[in-house]
């Protein structure tokens, strides 16, 4: 329980359908001074842990607060700044899905004596009563859908778990918290990276980096002509314009298009440079059994909201996964993950390694 409206109504439905529930929260990162209100659009505080504990006292039942810190920082942050030093946009909220929430809380369940792990996360799991396979599914308001971010969930998590919320729209969990009376019920949303500041992810990487981890380089054009400097390649990603300061003219419109980490270049052109066919992947799972070696056609995501696109994805014996789209997809970009749907279920996912022309 993250202390916001969701994962609160969540646990208010089961426990109205006849489940023995406990609230988790789980202490992921301490926000300093900011601890101690909330953080306006982030999650992590300690108003966000009490107003967990508030509901479950609402709705008696047991509250108990796991400090997961140091996992998280291992797991979570380290990877962060390691993939933006790595010349890679990362998604954190699917590595602490992966390592944190659908791993490591399971293993805390499994220590309280829980059967099930619910969350408030907006999707739906579909259980085959004859194969007992169980499915990954898009929820039923697609503004709210967050299928995208749970692709590393395999068979036993998703066999285990409980997301309630997976056939509702916002409207109708605020309405349901006003009815149950919890003091949540008009909670903003939390918005932004939980461990990131109001400062932004380039002062955080800083932070947590040395000068030689971050080299300054020239930025170029696609021809190799140097047009201007940078402060770093991970201050900026594909489909960047804004922030380029680029002396020559006729670049107004430049978008960042590649960079070269050997010589720590900065590539940019025109917007045709971020159009795309295929990307490669890698560490990929599949949620349920396929056969991707010979070709499967699907439909892909390449950032949670991205509009799905026609593909082929194949396999390489070598883990290594090739996605061509039926159509180029714009800024296609390293670190993000591509998510694989048919009709409503998820597939499975991989994460982008690079851009094909």
């Amino acid at each position: 329980m993250s202390g916001g409206v969701d994962s609160s109504v969540a646990a208010v439905l089961l426990k109205t359908q006849g489940f023995e529930v406990i609230g988790i929260h789980l202490q992921l990162w301490n926000q300093g001074e900011a601890s101690l209100e909330s953080t306006g659009g982030r999650c992590c505080s300690l108003a966000d842990s009490n107003d967990a504990r508030r509901v479950c006292d609402r709705i008696e039942v047991p509250f108990y607060v796991i400090n997961a810190r140091d996992l998280f920082a291992e797991k979570v942050v380290d990877n962060f700044v390691h993939e933006y030093l790595s010349n890679r946009t990362p998604n954190p909220c699917i590595q602490c899905n992966r390592h944190i929430k659908f791993d490591y809380l399971y293993r805390k369940a499994d220590e309280l004596g829980c059967e099930f792990v619910a969350t408030g996360h907006y999707s739906r799991i579909h259980l085959d009563p004859v194969s007992g396979v169980a499915s990954l599914m898009k929820a039923s308001d697609p503004q709210k859908d967050q299928s995208y971010f749970l692709f590393p969930m395999d068979q036993k998590t998703l066999q285990r778990t409980l997301m309630p919320l997976g056939g509702f729209t916002k409207p109708v969990v605020r309405r349901l918290a006003q009815e149950f009376g919890l003091s949540v019920a008009s909670k903003d949303d939390s918005q932004e990276i939980c461990f990131i500041g109001e400062d932004g992810y380039k002062d955080f990487v800083e932070s947590r980096s040395t000068p030689a981890l971050r080299p300054r380089g020239t930025i170029c054009t696609e021809e190799g002509e140097t047009i201007g400097e940078h402060e770093g390649l991970f201050r900026y990603t594909i489909g960047q314009r804004k922030g380029l300061q680029l002396a020559k003219k006729g670049t107004e419109n430049f978008f960042v298009i590649g960079s070269d980490p050997v010589t720590h270049k900065l590539i940019v052109g025109p917007e045709s440079g971020l159009f795309k066919k295929k990307l490669m992947a890698s560490d990929v799972n599949w949620i349920r059994p396929v056969s991707p070696l010979k070709g499967l056609p699907c439909k892909a995501k390449i950032r949670s909201r991205h509009d799905e696109a026609s593909c082929l994805v194949t396999s390489f014996e070598n883990g290594i996964l090739q996605v061509e789209f039926d159509e180029p997809q714009r800024a296609i970009t390293p670190g993000q993950a591509v998510v694989f749907y048919d009709g409503e279920e998820v597939l499975g996912g991989a994460f982008i390694d690079s851009a094909v022309d």
